[in-house]
């Protein structure tokens, strides 16, 4: 069952991307496009050093630990960035703090931790979740869906 707007709390990522959707599904929605929440606990896992590199240009220049990365994606922390188990402790408080209805916006690893959270996903499968753009993804009751809506 999804929550009529008038019932959600708003929250997003600081990020400009982030904040340029829910500016406009707010609108898309008939709200004020800008009464929302920023939470900065919400921003992208970050890769360190491997930020802004594709896989190709990490696995040539770093190949042992990208190898290390493939066989534990969650644990695996990049040169100078974060973990999946990391960004885990940093969302704990923020899934702590949900009282209602809620409709984030945010980012993939945000995503796939949250899956884990709210609806048990493993943590050996969660960083595998495709994420995908432009589609909603629901989690309600300890499960997960995507929606097209």
């Amino acid at each position: 069952m999804v929550a009529e707007p008038a019932e959600l709390d708003f929250v997003a990522s600081p990020l400009s991307r982030t904040v340029e959707t829910m500016e406009i599904l707010r609108g898309a929605l008939g709200l004020a496009p800008g009464a929302y929440r920023r939470d900065p606990r919400l921003v992208e896992l970050t890769f360190g050093r491997w930020e802004g590199q594709t896989w190709r240009e990490v696995r040539r220049h770093d190949a042992a630990l990208a190898s290390l990365r493939e066989r534990d994606k969650w644990n695996f922390t990049p040169p100078d960035g974060e973990s999946y188990a990391m960004l885990r402790e940093r969302l704990r408080p923020v899934v702590a703090e949900l009282n209602r209805p809620t409709l984030l916006v945010s980012h993939g690893g945000v995503a796939r931790v949250l899956l884990n959270l709210l609806a048990g996903v493993a943590e050996h499968e969660a960083p595998r979740v495709d994420i995908w753009q432009g589609r909603v993804l629901l989690l309600e009751s300890g499960r997960h869906r995507w929606s097209d809506t």
